[in-house]
């Protein structure tokens, strides 16, 4: 890439980074914490199903804690790469959502270490039941993270992610409430 001179001066030939500078992204704080305490809330989701699955009996219920598991894998991973590619730490938990005690935080629809247990004791009809009441706690818990993060988030790519966290487990509430009922 040439570079003119000052008057008088001769142009400069830039080769490398001097001609095509690269810019590190950064993160804004709360876009960053946000990230990093959904991936724990997404780990503990995954906690929960994997605990739970095979003992499910309900084809919907298996279904949708098959799909929930489907889904927040890899959005736990685009949180991380995200996080990462921004110098930012990134929970344990993004790569072992069984890293962590589950029942110490404090976010918004956590199951407590006595929650989890009683879910992994569970079988047939009382697993199915268990399992929706939780995972719709559990999800009601992530909306309001979302909506405390939409009111302060800065970075476009976050706030689309936050929307579709909303978007997802809005829907996925309601089914979870319709399956409970027929159950119940």
């Amino acid at each position: 890439m040439l570079q003119p001179g000052q008057p008088g001066e001769p142009d400069a030939t830039l080769t490398g980074s001097a001609a095509a500078p690269t810019v590190t992204p950064t993160a804004r704080p709360a876009d960053a914490r946000f990230l990093q305490d959904m991936i724990v809330h997404h780990a503990q989701a995954l906690v929960m199903v994997r605990a739970v699955l095979p003992e499910l009996t309900d084809a919907e219920v298996k279904g949708i804690a098959s799909r929930i598991g489907d889904e927040q894998e890899p959005e736990i991973d685009a949180m991380a790469r995200w996080l990462e590619g921004r110098g930012q730490s990134v929970p344990p938990e993004a790569t072992n959502p069984n890293l962590t005690d589950h029942g110490t935080h404090s976010m918004p629809g956590m199951a407590s270490e006595a929650d989890l247990a009683r879910l992994a004791a569970a079988t047939g009809p009382e697993a199915d039941r268990l399992f929706l009441a939780l995972m719709i706690r559990h999800h009601e818990g992530a909306i309001t993270m979302v909506e405390e993060h939409l009111a302060k988030a800065t970075d476009a790519r976050i706030e689309e992610t936050a929307a579709d966290i909303s978007v997802t487990q809005t829907k996925q509430i309601a089914q979870m409430k319709g399956m409970l009922d027929r159950l119940s």
